[in-house]
């Protein structure tokens, strides 16, 4: 009797132990309010920043935006909004221009919690300095115009060893809820690997406030019109993390079903078959200029009814070593004669089953930025940039029609 109650003791002493281990684990999932800044200074030509919310889910919150000269603002040009946690934190975005002004300048951001949480912060935006150059050491990177609406972001994952290797660099247009370009390396090691498709999902970039892309997750653009990648996920099975960043909405562009799955697949597919040990550096993008192919419309919609208009053309812009396995940089090469580029230029159009890419696609990428107003590749050594760029055989990268 005394080994039964001795067994009944212990196991109402386990129950107790259970029972508050498991108080203290409800306590610790209780998120103490804080916010702070993503960046506290920003560059004079940085166009966002991020405030970062962390609160109980329920929490609700009013920020405030302070400055002499009303420079800062919050998505639509308020410089108050209000919510409520969703989940423990939340990224909200603060919109500027550029400071010419010639000093910094500060704003203060008040940000107040219904648990009585208060909180001031100080954004900084120093000024200016046209002497500082916006590309970055990529091969693959075009010159980032200083002035206009565009947002740029690189977009980090894992490769292999690297959990921060790039894996794109996009030149985003609010107004067209779309990128004009996306960058990046293609090498095998980028297209092989586990990476699969079917567990990806479309969704927002979270670098770029929601209300500025395409919604896209609960399905495509309305109409015959594809949620079309610039950058391939098929270029990206090296990781799951880097086959999932080419769902996000700045990679998407709304394009033509028969296009995308015909005649661009195709140009995808060709251009994966043109990688190289030295690496392939690629430039996708959509114009949005002139007239539009009688079988496109202007315009769509995506499934929140945001307007999305629609490209005229697509391009791509190609550079690699002829050899493809020098071992060398870039700009490490002086001879012209060791490399080849060329650009692509397609008409956005329903183009049926037609899949031949011909060397009427083909242009020179002096071509290319006289159409576009962009400059790629300008890690090229200045005195061989004009000659590699105005060169276009389409014979070297396999097309021969």
């Amino acid at each position: 009797m005394l080994k039964v109650a001795n067994k009944i003791f212990i196991a109402l002493w386990c129950v107790a132990a259970a029972m508050l281990c498991g108080c203290e684990n409800i306590s610790m999932q209780i998120v103490e309010s804080n916010a702070y800044l993503q960046n506290e200074t920003v560059n004079g030509d940085s166009k966002n920043c991020a405030v970062v919310l962390e609160a109980q889910q329920g929490t609700s919150y009013v920020i405030t935006i302070e400055s002499e000269e009303d420079w800062a603002h919050f998505s639509g040009g308020v410089n108050v909004i209000e919510g409520e946690m969703t989940s423990n934190t939340k990224v909200v975005f603060i919109y500027f221009s550029k400071n010419d002004s010639g000093v910094s300048r500060e704003a203060t951001l008040k940000v107040e919690f219904s648990d009585h949480k208060h909180y001031s912060l100080t954004l900084t935006q120093n000024s200016y300095d046209s002497s500082i150059a916006l590309q970055r050491d990529w091969a693959e990177l075009p010159v980032c115009k200083a002035e206009g609406r565009y947002i740029y972001n690189a977009i980090y994952g894992e490769l292999g060893a690297k959990s921060n290797a790039r894996n794109y660099t996009y030149c985003f247009d609010p107004s067209v809820r779309a990128s004009l370009w996306v960058a990046y390396p293609l090498h095998s090691a980028y297209t092989t690997g586990s990476g699969n498709r079917n567990y990806s999902s479309f969704g927002y970039d979270p670098l770029v406030d929601d209300e500025l892309q395409a919604a896209l997750g609960r399905g495509s653009y309305n109409g015959w019109y594809d949620r079309g990648h610039q950058l391939p996920a098929a270029d990206r099975k090296c990781s799951q993390q880097m086959m999932d960043q080419t769902f996000y909405a700045t990679n998407m562009t709304p394009q033509q079903a028969n296009f995308n799955q015909k005649k661009w697949g195709a140009l995808e597919g060709k251009v994966r078959n043109m990688i190289c040990s030295d690496t392939l550096y690629v430039v996708t993008g959509a114009y949005f200029e002139g007239e539009h192919h009688s079988s496109i419309y202007k315009q769509t919609n995506d499934r929140s009814g945001n307007v999305c208009p629609t490209p005229t053309y697509y391009y791509k812009a190609l550079l690699r070593t002829k050899k493809g396995n020098t071992g060398k940089r870039i700009d490490q090469i002086s001879d012209a004669s060791q490399l080849r580029a060329i650009a692509f230029w397609m008409e956005h159009a329903d183009t049926g089953n037609d899949t031949n890419i011909k060397a009427t696609d083909c242009i020179s990428v002096a071509e290319l930025e006289e159409i576009t107003g962009f400059t790629f590749f300008p890690m090229l050594d200045d005195a061989i940039e004009a000659d590699v760029k105005r060169t276009a055989v389409a014979s070297e990268w396999g097309i021969t029609q």
